[in-house]
């Protein structure tokens, strides 16, 4: 197990545990369970029984209270009205400022559990388990957390860091190859947007990562959560620009989810929102055609299926992007890239130059 300790702003330090087959987790870090109270484990309830064992590995039930809360598959768990039932079965169970959360599952868990230990008696810890390879190296990592509102994504939210991230790839073992490759189009993200150490491992670990080797999921779980819990405390809330990269392909990624009801996974929208990016940067002038096309070969080896799901309206996507939370009040706002780790915000970008990047992101 690989331990990081991450000093932020706000005094605080950012905790990770990455690593495979983890146990024990309590007898690690017994000042974050030693005060708790009561313990709650928040997963979804289409969690296989090989994820629940799992987790009971990780926290074994011993002499403190446990209780769960199962949530809704996939992004109906992010919801206000769930987060109210969450706050009120832990209120009707007698939990404290002392008590402690644990989410368990893929990106829609981390991120409603989060958002209920943030409101919950005006915050109290929890511990992200990022369970499905795109939240362990991207979604269950960071602090964000939210809920959508009118088919938007992560509109109300908070920053309530984790008191402790555990990223066990072994929960990677039983995934399907389309959730591998959905966690493919964060982990391509990546290595465009890091340093050239991280975009070669990546670029080396890319294809039997998407095969399901363990030894390469642990490698890249390992490389990417540490490098964005680095920009992270650096930038915790999002204030001085250090985070924002995180964000390359997310403005097009949450169009293409959002026009699709919710049917594109999370992952393949962020690649194809990568795609958009790539477009957009050479149609600006930004990216020479070569260095587009190296870019492009990463999400070329995902081999993502046809959008078929994603309504081809084109002043839906305008609309959408235009309200987007990071379009800081322009008409719209995207990353852009110049080459591989330089990034390059632009404002207000043509409708033509957009829809050709539309188009060709949804081949």
């Amino acid at each position: 197990m690989k331990t990081f300790n991450f000093p932020i702003r706000s005094s605080k330090t950012i905790k990770a545990a990455l690593g495979r087959e983890l146990a024990d987790i309590p007898s690690d870090f017994p000042a974050l369970f030693k005060p708790a109270d009561k313990i709650c484990l928040v997963t979804g309830t289409d969690a296989p029984p090989s994820l629940r064992a799992r987790a009971l590995a990780l926290f074994p039930e011993g002499g403190v209270p446990h209780s769960y809360f199962w949530l809704p598959p996939s992004e109906k768990a992010k919801t206000l009205e769930q987060a109210g039932k969450l706050c009120s079965f832990l209120f009707e169970k007698g939990f404290s400022r002392s008590s402690l959360i644990i989410a368990c599952g893929g990106g829609a868990v981390t991120d409603l559990a989060g958002f209920a230990a943030s409101i919950y008696m005006r915050g109290i810890n929890w511990i992200s388990v990022p369970t499905t390879f795109l939240a362990q190296i991207d979604a269950g990592l960071g602090g964000k957390t939210a809920v959508n509102l009118g088919g938007a994504k992560n509109i109300a939210g908070t920053f309530h860091q984790p008191a402790l991230a555990v990223c066990d790839t072994a929960f990677l073992d039983s995934l399907p190859h389309a959730e591998l490759r959905s966690g493919g189009g964060e982990l391509v993200k990546y290595a465009m947007i890091g340093p050239g150490t991280l975009r070669r491992a990546i670029e080396g670990h890319l294809s039997k990562t998407l095969a399901g080797d363990k030894s390469a999921l642990t490698a890249c779980v390992s490389a990417c959560a540490a490098y964005k819990l680095k920009l992270v405390a650096k930038d915790e809330r999002d204030e001085n620009g250090s985070r924002e990269a995180l964000n390359f392909g997310h403005t097009a990624g949450h169009a293409f989810e959002a026009m699709s009801g919710g049917r594109l996974p999370h992952g393949e929208a962020v690649a194809r929102g990568l795609r958009f990016a790539l477009i957009a940067s050479r149609e600006a002038g930004l990216l020479g055609r070569e260095a587009f096309s190296g870019l492009d070969s990463l999400l070329g080896a995902l081999r993502l299926p046809p959008a078929a799901s994603v309504r081809r309206d084109f002043r839906r996507f305008l609309s959408l992007v235009s309200r987007d939370k990071k379009a800081r009040g322009a008409g719209n706002r995207f990353l852009l890239i110049k080459a591989p780790g330089r990034l390059h915000a632009a404002e207000n970008l043509k409708p033509a130059l957009l829809k050709k990047a539309f188009e060709g992101a949804l081949k």
